[in-house]
């Protein structure tokens, strides 16, 4: 049994190896950016701004997330010497032109997390699908303030999470972690998706969120406004991968890519990534889980009035309506799953990113060891019929 101990501890040799072969940014960070302290001050442990500075061997990625309005990922490519500004004055009034980059940006991509949806699942299908217009309240989700619970940086990643007790009319907690990481690698949070060096994750929890008395079957839905520099004229391709490993989600074996023209096409786009799953308990494995269902990705009628108050407002102004600017809904649950109310908890976790997503593949370690529990059985049973046969041929000379 040594020689076979001895290739499982070559497979984790090369697992780990294969992994320090990965591209690696250095990742800065700084909360707040060149915030006067007569500003900063006031805002206390209220999070406003984090910007990440990730920087690449020929161009530099910047990831600014802005909790001042409807909270907002930014992913910006630049090169390596562009540098980010903030009229924090302006900025706080929202005025436009108050977030600027020192030279235009390569390309620029992003979400917004606009609206949350409260509706009445009175047929129990789980989607999103009410036309009732008495059966549904939507909350803006500029309304909340976001007080800071954890801000850390390292080598490896920057994470930010903050907690919000809700806005008039929805009381509850309301939580959002996000985090960048300098190389490519699944997220240490179940769903565990596959982030690279050019993307962010962003998990969101609602927690005992105190339900419309008159809706007995609710559900919650989430409005995502997805923003890139390509042209209206386009549309984001949604795309639904099916995969036979569930190594690191268990028991999900599908995952959902929303991707701009550039992402498809050239592989230098936007996107954004997830698994249509989200948990009912801080436990987050098989037996919490339950489904998500998303719309198909329209575009608003008007593209300033969907982004006022935003960090995209901020930068580009008017000219967000050139921009390629479309919204889909991601409702949370199944049918039968005992609606939101059963549990009082929901989860949802999604990457968002510049280039192509990464394929989910199996890890290095779980081929080794594949590989060494159907190679020996098959290579005892190779020796033992050429044996037989020798032995054979032998007895009949």
């Amino acid at each position: 049994m040594k020689w076979y101990l001895w290739l499982l501890n070559l497979g984790l040799f090369c697992a780990a190896a294969d992994g320090r072969r990965d591209v690696r940014r250095k990742l800065t960070a700084e909360l707040n950016p060149g915030c006067p302290e007569s500003i900063c001050d006031e805002l206390g442990n209220i999070t406003s701004v984090v910007h990440v500075r990730s920087l690449g061997a020929r161009d530099t990625i910047h990831y600014v997330w802005d909790l001042t309005g409807k909270p907002s990922a930014l992913v910006a490519l630049c090169s390596p010497d562009a540098k980010l500004s903030i009229n924090w004055e302006d900025f706080l009034d929202g005025k436009i032109g108050s977030v600027s980059f020192s030279e235009t940006p390569r390309y620029i991509f992003g979400v917004v997390l606009s609206r949350l949806w409260e509706y009445n699942d009175e047929d129990d299908v789980g989607t999103f699908t009410v036309t009732n217009a008495s059966q549904v309240n939507a909350f803006s989700l500029h309304g909340f303030a976001w007080e800071r619970q954890l801000f850390r940086t390292n080598d490896d990643s920057v994470e930010l999470s903050v907690k919000s007790h809700g806005a008039k009319g929805l009381p509850g907690n309301f939580e959002l972690s996000l985090a960048t990481f300098a190389t490519p690698d699944h997220g240490p949070m179940t769903p565990h998706l596959m982030h690279t060096e050019n993307s962010t994750q962003i998990d969101l929890i609602l927690d005992s969120i105190l339900t419309n008395e008159t809706f007995p079957q609710p559900r919650f839905a989430i409005e995502v406004v997805l923003v890139a520099m390509e042209s209206r004229k386009d549309n984001y391709t949604v795309v639904v991968r099916k995969s036979l490993d569930d190594e690191f989600t268990p028991g999900i074996f599908k995952i959902v890519n929303v991707a701009s023209p550039a992402s498809v096409n050239a592989s230098s786009g936007g996107y954004l990534q997830y698994r249509p799953v989200s948990y009912t308990h801080e436990e987050r494995d098989v037996s919490t889980s339950t489904q998500t269902y998303q719309s198909s990705p329209a575009t608003p009628s008007n593209a300033i009035k969907k982004l006022n108050n935003t960090l995209f407002r901020s930068i580009f102004g008017d000219s967000v309506e050139t921009m390629l600017v479309q919204a889909l809904n991601v409702s949370f649950g199944a049918s039968g799953d005992g609606f939101y109310t059963k549990y009082n908890y929901t989860t949802w976790t999604f990457v968002v990113g510049y280039g192509a997503p990464l394929p989910d593949k199996l890890s290095l370690f779980v081929v080794v060891v594949a590989t060494i529990g159907l190679g020996v059985p098959l290579l005892l049973l190779c020796c033992g019929g050429c044996y037989v046969c020798v032995k054979r041929v032998r007895n009949n000379s």
